[in-house]
């Protein structure tokens, strides 16, 4: 004879809108969706995703000044802040713009202005970020971060970012052995290791006209890893970022704009701000 166990579905099971009930999920520390914030710079996505009601749980970033602005507008006092063993501040020293180290730099005063600014104006109990990565993505895994916040694989709600794009911006010299260019696929790669509900990247139109070192066109190959990572079929995602209308007329707009970037720019008759505000 076959036993079942006899299940209490009245309280902490929960029932569904079909009728279903299911078994109660993981207790959360914050009753909001979770985001990871790459590339976060000083943090104009992760202030919009706190605005939007998201726990930026964690945040990935390399460059010191914007680390301190992001901590201090973001943070809480007790952010467990991570340093890539990598890094010039790591070993106590810096590295001059002609590349060469000078030594006896003083410790950076992380602690000094953490959670002094916009999050200062907020309520006691609004959740800053709890792991801040001073990293180079490189050498910073999914697993990692997930670790660190005590998340399994595919808990994260969002990860936002946006890879540098001055390698691939129509202002600059879009010189496919720019480094930074390849920083896009370290954002899918770990997308793809953390796994979450959803993501987003920003970056310059002008990406979907530049190629790899290899040849490939940068957008086919994000498209493959996404793919690859089980988000979404490759041709759909080609099509929705390439192929936009969107997208098409940002190429055609941006081309103009270096094509007659010096070029005077045309005469509007528009209204000043005191006839606006009179």
């Amino acid at each position: 004879m076959l036993t079942v166990r006899d299940y209490d579905t009245t309280e902490a099971w929960e029932r569904a809108d079909s009728g279903l009930y299911l078994p109660p999920r993981p207790q959360r520390r914050h009753d909001r969706p979770i985001a990871v914030d790459l590339f976060c710079g000083a943090g104009g996505f992760g202030c919009g995703f706190h605005q939007a009601g998201y726990y930026v749980a964690a945040a990935v970033e390399w460059d010191v000044a914007a680390s301190l602005t992001y901590l201090c507008n973001l943070a809480r006092p007790g952010v467990k802040i991570h340093v890539d063993p990598t890094h010039p501040i790591a070993d106590g020293q810096r590295s001059s713009k002609a590349g060469k180290r000078k030594t006896a730099r003083k410790a950076v005063p992380f602690d000094a202005h953490i959670g002094t600014g916009w999050i200062s104006n907020e309520p006691p109990d609004h959740p800053g970020c709890e792991h801040f990565y001073l990293y180079d993505v490189r050498n910073l895994t999914g697993q990692r971060i997930l670790d660190d916040l005590g998340l399994e694989v595919g808990e994260v709600d969002c990860v936002t970012g946006g890879p540098p794009c001055q390698g691939y911006s129509v202002a600059g010299k879009r010189d496919v052995m720019d480094p930074r260019n390849s920083l896009v696929f370290e954002f899918a790669r770990l997308v793809c290791e953390i796994r979450p509900k959803t993501f987003v990247m920003e970056n310059v139109v002008g990406m979907t006209t530049m190629r790899t070192p290899e040849g490939i066109p940068v957008i086919d190959a994000l498209c493959a890893a996404l793919s690859g990572g089980g988000y979404g079929d490759y041709e759909a995602l080609r099509n929705a970022l390439a192929g936009a209308p969107q997208a098409k007329a940002g190429v055609r707009d941006a081309k103009a704009m270096k094509k007659h970037v010096d070029d005077d720019p045309p005469a509007v008759d528009e209204p000043t701000l005191f006839e606006v505000t009179s």
